[in-house]
């Protein structure tokens, strides 16, 4: 099996695990399959109090079996060398959740046998935007940071003066990745504290 093959059968076996955990939230929800809403960042819509809300989940899946205190947002990556923008700031899409799936662990080493557990973080799109336009880090003044980084030898962590690395975030550029992706490093605490995200699934 390819790992892009992979990558789909853990998102598959994810994704049926996580329907276990929505319904015992008695979440009213619909999972996606059509490519052209997800393209635009939507793979559940969930109903609650009469309204539709689009949910875009992003799963830690290359950290199984880790609890990591971060999450990282998509700003910029490489497509056959050429510059794309990432999810974050895309106005194409149309979310207005990302449910970070983290802290996820496999019954045993063999991934078809199911996941044991798994966190659930659900992080307001809008609010998220307007709190990083507010500390100065909207998009004007990342993608010029990304400018910057992509035409310098830095990588992993870099400090951002508007945030404190060790407890707020930075960003963080993957030059180890064909992608090459550069994210915003976000601590998952940090986004609770602040209050755009909140811990809707604890194990």
């Amino acid at each position: 099996m390819s790992t892009f093959d992979q990558d789909l059968n853990k998102e598959h076996l994810l994704g049926q695990f996580l329907d276990e955990i929505y319904e015992k939230l008695n979440l009213n929800f619909t999972r996606i399959a059509e490519s052209e809403l997800q393209n635009k960042g939507v793979d559940l819509i969930v109903i609650h109090s009469g309204k539709e809300y689009y949910i875009d989940e992003k799963a830690q899946l290359d950290y199984l079996n880790h609890s990591l205190p971060t999450f990282t947002f998509e700003l910029s990556y490489l497509k056959n060398g050429n510059w794309k923008k990432g999810w974050l700031f895309d106005k194409n899409k149309i979310t207005d959740h990302y449910f970070l799936i983290t802290d996820i662990f496999i019954r045993t080493e063999n991934i078809e046998d199911g996941f044991k557990c798994c966190t659930i973080t659900s992080v307001n799109t809008k609010k998220l935007r307007k709190h990083l336009e507010k500390i100065g880090l909207g998009w004007d003044f990342l993608s010029d940071m990304d400018g910057q980084i992509r035409h310098s030898d830095q990588k992993q962590n870099i400090p951002l003066r508007n945030l404190k690395e060790m407890e707020e975030g930075c960003l963080y550029y993957s030059v180890q990745k064909d992608e090459k992706p550069l994210n915003l490093k976000l601590y998952l605490r940090w986004l609770i504290k602040i209050g755009v995200a909140k811990r809707i699934y604890h194990f």
